[in-house]
């Protein structure tokens, strides 16, 4: 079994630091020979999910397809990681409570629900889009989704329905009430 650090050497990256801490997995922020930034996903030790790898790369290739999610590089099941295009930006709910103005939300969701509609037109689901919205990023004003470890082409793939339960219905959520605060409406 290869390691991470053989497939850095390889790739001629430096890991900076941990960005990120999931069951199955870690993510790292690594640096190219210029000074270009990526994400590293690595399956931690004590994760049953054998398959993260294989997972993983199949999904967001697919969503590549379609323009949605942060841009796959390279995968290598031997050392159990996936190299991905670095996505610099806060998560969906900090944006959110730092009061973005209503154009800026409505556009932002406008962008959101044209991703949703291209991975349910192609029969992906995420099935991790509501909750927190930590799998939803904010890029200069613009949705990135990311993680899609756990999505499906199995399931059947209602990613706009789930955004809009998670944005405008799901009683007593605080991202329901900041959206209608902020946009005035529903």
């Amino acid at each position: 079994m290869k390691t991470v650090e053989v497939f850095l050497a390889e790739n001629n990256l430096v890991l900076v630091e941990k960005i990120a801490k999931g069951w199955s997995s870690y993510v790292y922020l690594v640096k190219g020979r210029r000074g270009k930034k990526f994400a590293l996903k690595v399956l931690r030790e004590k994760s049953n999910r054998r398959n993260m790898v294989l997972r993983e790369t199949a999904n967001l290739r697919k969503a590549n397809s379609v323009g949605v999610g942060p841009k796959l590089i390279k995968s290598d099941s031997d050392a159990d990681c996936v190299l991905m295009e670095f996505v610099g930006g806060v998560s969906f709910s900090d944006w959110l409570f730092s009061n973005p103005s209503k154009k800026e939300l409505q556009k932002f969701l406008k962008s959101l629900f044209v991703q949703a509609r291209k991975l349910d037109k192609i029969g992906l689901d995420h099935g991790q889009l509501a909750g927190k919205g930590k799998n939803i990023l904010v890029r200069n004003g613009k949705p990135v989704i990311i993680d899609f470890e756990k999505a499906s082409s199995q399931r059947k793939a209602h990613n706009e329905k789930v955004l809009e339960a998670f944005l405008y219905r799901n009683p007593g959520s605080a991202v329901v009430e900041k959206v209608k605060e902020i946009i005035g409406k529903k």
